[in-house]
């Protein structure tokens, strides 16, 4: 078992959260995907529904750049009630998966804390995951509103930031701070149940300037290593399409313009699904360096391992 509670200072951020996953990448991803697996799926599916009338109505005309979007808003005049239709279910679904996939990381390692180890079952996961379905409702409700005038206050900055060459990198930092301060008080918030949503913002915003410079730097490092590895990964994704004579930059929709029965339409098609699986992997790895943070954050603030190191001597 890995010492959740430790304090650690930037080498230790990245340390800790690769041996984490070392030591548990088998029970963490397949849970991963034990969880969260079917609603994915569903999501693909209908990603692929709506790339197939995307591709239908560029045959049809009704989608033209080059002519403009006449006929298209006609379009979606003519079919509101279908369009709205399937825009919902979309929202509800991507929605629902979204809150599934994001929490799936604070209650793993709530799991982790409480069974002193991986100790546990996707069934535990799951029972975590739906008793806590409405407080997390609650919470990604809440959260929208707070993210308004932080989300303006944080473009204006970047934008400023954008303005020179040299404050283009810094960016990120200002991502990796905003990473950092949702997932640390979604943590706090599930950790515990009588403890309000303003309050575990509150509490995020104390630890993410607590260690400023180690953790948003480990953070936003450890973000930056995971989008190089998904660029490189997207380009010999696009790389091979390429080779095998599929151009994904002049057909997006590239998968439905294929016979379904060939072998060309397989390998497109497993491709488009293991970069679903990469980037969904990988923005779990995220959430890991994340809660890794968190942790040592909250050690250096509360002292929590100390004190229980303290009460066993005690009791002992």
């Amino acid at each position: 078992m890995l010492q959740l509670y430790k304090s650690r200072d930037f080498n230790l951020f990245f340390k800790d959260t690769f041996a984490f996953l070392k030591m548990h990448s088998a029970h963490f991803f397949k849970n991963l995907f034990l969880v969260n697996g079917f609603f994915m799926a569903v999501l693909i599916a209908m990603n692929y529904i709506f790339d197939a009338q995307i591709a239908e109505l560029q045959a049809l005309g009704v989608i033209d750049p080059e002519n403009g979007y006449e006929r298209f808003f006609n379009y979606l005049g003519q079919n509101a009630s279908d369009v709205s239709f399937y825009g919902f279910i979309y929202a509800i679904v991507a929605g629902f998966f979204g809150i599934l996939a994001y929490a799936y990381i604070p209650l793993y390692f709530k799991l982790y804390e409480r069974h002193q180890g991986p100790n546990f079952t996707s069934k535990e996961i799951s029972k975590e995951l739906f008793a806590n379905l409405g407080r997390l409702v609650k919470f990604f409700l809440a959260t929208i509103l707070i993210s308004i005038p932080l989300m303006f206050a944080a473009s204006i900055v970047m934008g400023i930031m954008f303005l020179t060459i040299i404050g283009i990198p810094f960016t990120l930092f200002v991502v990796a701070l905003l990473l950092l301060f949702y997932h640390s008080a979604l943590m706090e918030y599930l950790k515990y149940e009588d403890k309000g949503i303003f309050d575990c913002y509150g509490y995020s915003l104390q630890l993410c300037l607590q260690q400023f410079f180690p953790s948003i730097g480990a953070v936003g490092i450890f973000a930056l290593i995971i989008g190089i590895f998904q660029f490189t990964i997207g380009l010999l994704h696009v790389g091979i399409l390429y080779f095998l004579g599929i151009s994904v930059v002049d057909d997006p929709t590239y998968l439905n313009d294929l016979d379904k029965t060939s072998f060309l339409f397989i390998i497109a098609f497993t491709l488009k699904i293991a970069m679903y699986v990469i980037n969904f992997m990988t923005a779990a790895m995220i959430q890991t360096n994340l809660s890794m943070v968190y942790y040592g954050l909250k050690e250096d603030r509360e002292n929590i391992h100390t004190q229980n190191t303290i009460d066993s001597i005690g009791e002992n």
